[in-house]
């Protein structure tokens, strides 16, 4: 029985320790993931400042003397001007939509009452057959009777 009580107290030491080493490893990755998030703000900041830079040196004089260059009045920073953001991505061509997409259910319904409530179409005469020529083959009334 003290067998039992001795292995239980060394197991229930044994879980409290691993349980602090997990702990411990949850605090560790915490850590880890803020500082992974600075540096990768830092490094994005540090790229936007290089394309600003470069954007800056890229422009050309537009053409005009240094001395006919007007200057342009001092900017004030407005708190837009700090926020950054992102250019808008090129909108990609949809896809045209088929003309003879499927209606819905209450276009078809309406479609069907109002072809109901129509009065029906008038419909062509129907055509009259003319009689066979004289001599087409047959042999008409006349024709028997002289003979």
């Amino acid at each position: 029985m003290k067998l039992l009580k001795v292995a239980a107290t060394k197991a229930t030491a044994r879980a409290a320790a691993a349980k602090t080493k997990v702990r411990e490893a949850k605090a560790a990755l915490k850590q880890a993931r803020k500082s992974f998030k600075l540096e990768k703000r830092a490094a994005k900041e540090a790229r936007q400042k290089v394309d600003a830079a470069l954007a800056s040196v890229r422009k050309p004089a537009a053409g005009k003397p240094v001395g006919a260059q007007k200057a342009s009045p001092p900017k004030t920073a407005t708190k837009t001007a700090a926020k950054k953001t992102k250019p808008r991505r090129a909108s990609k061509p949809s896809a045209r939509k088929p003309t003879g997409a499927m209606r819905s259910a209450a276009d078809v319904a309406k479609s069907v009452i109002e072809r109901l409530h129509a009065p029906p179409p008038i419909l062509p005469p129907t055509p009259i057959i003319s009689p066979a020529p004289p001599g087409a083959g047959e042999s008409t009334d006349e024709e028997q009777t002289k003979v």
